[in-house]
């Protein structure tokens, strides 16, 4: 009888680890993180960390950073930016700008037909929709090289635009009249060389 319940014991136990063992192998979630650094004239006025994770038919993609630099008077600007993706195309996307003196956010939102754009910015706004769905996004880029034949949607002002291919492993994308420029090594984002109306800055790898 002992002998019994034992074997029955050990059957219940491998099935419990075995159902264990095939819900983790199908989870299979994704986080990669990558840190950058924010320059003007060479001199570090920020950070920024970039975060990946999900899985494979479920991503998001997270950007955060600070940044303080002088504009008649101090500013602290803090800036995120929340990237849904579901099979490849953006879902919904949550951009946020914070800073001691303004607050703005924009939105862009799937319906299954359409993207429905709800976005402010400093002296701009934009309630629209656009047609789609569309696969890239600026926080996407932070982790995967283009190849210059996709169409690129901008999580702060609702538009896409073309990415441009202009040398190897250089991307540029032009958005309400400021380009900026994606630099990649071996499929690596190593800088961004962003236009600015304030101030043209770069956004450089530490790790």
């Amino acid at each position: 009888m002992n002998q019994l319940r034992y074997t029955n014991f050990k059957r219940i136990s491998l099935l419990i680890f075995l159902g264990m063992a095939v819900s983790l192998g199908h989870a299979q979630t994704t986080k990669e993180t990558a840190s950058f650094e924010i320059v003007v004239l060479g001199l570090k006025i920020g950070s920024l960390t970039a975060q990946k994770t999900g899985e494979a038919d479920s991503l998001l993609y997270s950007v955060d950073s600070r940044v303080k630099f002088w504009f008649f008077g101090d500013v602290d600007l803090k800036f995120l930016t929340r990237s849904h993706f579901n099979g490849g195309k953006i879902l919904k996307t949550y951009s946020e700008s914070k800073t001691n003196r303004s607050f703005f956010d924009s939105k862009v939102n799937w319906t299954g037909a359409q993207y429905q754009v709800d976005s402010k910015s400093y002296k701009y706004a934009n309630r629209t929709s656009l047609k789609g769905p569309l696969s890239w996004c600026s926080s996407k880029l932070f982790f995967e090289e283009p190849s210059g034949q996709e169409i690129f949607l901008s999580e702060v002002y609702g538009v896409f635009a073309p990415i441009k291919k202009i040398s190897p492993s250089v991307y540029e994308i032009e958005v309400e009249g400021n380009t900026n420029q994606y630099h990649y090594q071996g499929g690596k984002l190593q800088k961004i060389v962003v236009e600015n109306p304030i101030k043209n800055y770069q956004v450089r790898r530490i790790k």
